[in-house]
């Protein structure tokens, strides 16, 4: 079965109605350039009040290892997905309080070997692949080409955990999941009114496709 991660996550309903539609992770964004961003106070109040098998994950772009080590630390994080250019192999092992999700933005001439060199030497066995767009470092609402995806986790097969991101909802998901077949999915805008302020039947809708596409 397709994991499923809804991120963006801003209110504990949202939380509480994407973990009881069957969702497997939720992300919660802590980059102060996100309409979605949220404070690690309030992060930590909904994540207290998850379901024990709902894994909770943490998105970074602009922070030090440090502080993104303080934030997983608080928050009781056990995912911190790095979602910029900017974090290295070096970065990646300095994260100590969480495991890693490496977030990477492919181009037409994108080379998977970019991601195994990142995970020889970094350790990190799960990569996010999401819609480039050179002002916006995620929830961009555009989608991957399909042909590039297909390609990218071909290419990465058995080699990684590989995660489809990019302007995924209920209409594109179930063609994506049989086109692709990633390990798993995540949206953001995809299941939302508006930024950070989800849509229930949005949500439900969207993990019914995901189930049915990879059951």
């Amino acid at each position: 079965m397709v994991k499923i991660k809804i991120c963006g996550i801003t209110r504990l309903q949202d939380a509480l109605d994407a973990c009881h539609a069957g969702a497997d992770a939720l992300g919660f964004n802590f980059s102060r350039m996100s309409p979605r961003v949220i404070a690690p106070e309030q992060a930590r109040a909904i994540i207290e009040k998850l379901p024990p098998l709902v894994q909770s994950a943490g998105i970074f772009v602009d922070q030090s290892p440090e502080e993104i080590n303080a934030i997983c630390r608080f928050c009781k994080l056990q995912i911190a997905q790095l979602h910029s250019e900017q974090y290295n192999p070096d970065h990646a092992r300095s994260i100590t309080e969480a495991r890693v999700i490496k977030v990477f933005r492919p181009e037409e001439n994108f080379a998977v070997e970019e991601v195994l060199a990142f995970a020889k030497k970094s350790g990190v066995n799960a990569f996010l692949f999401d819609a480039f767009r050179p002002d916006m470092a995620g929830g961009t609402g555009e989608t991957i080409g399909r042909s590039l995806a297909a390609r990218i986790f071909n290419e990465l097969e058995n080699s990684c955990y590989a995660i489809l991101a990019g302007g995924l909802n209920e209409t594109n998901v179930g063609e994506a999941i049989r086109h692709v077949q990633p390990y798993g999915v995540d949206t953001s805008s995809g299941v939302e009114m508006l930024p950070g302020i989800k849509d229930s039947k949005k949500i439900h809708s969207f993990i019914k496709t995901v189930h049915l596409a990879s059951s």
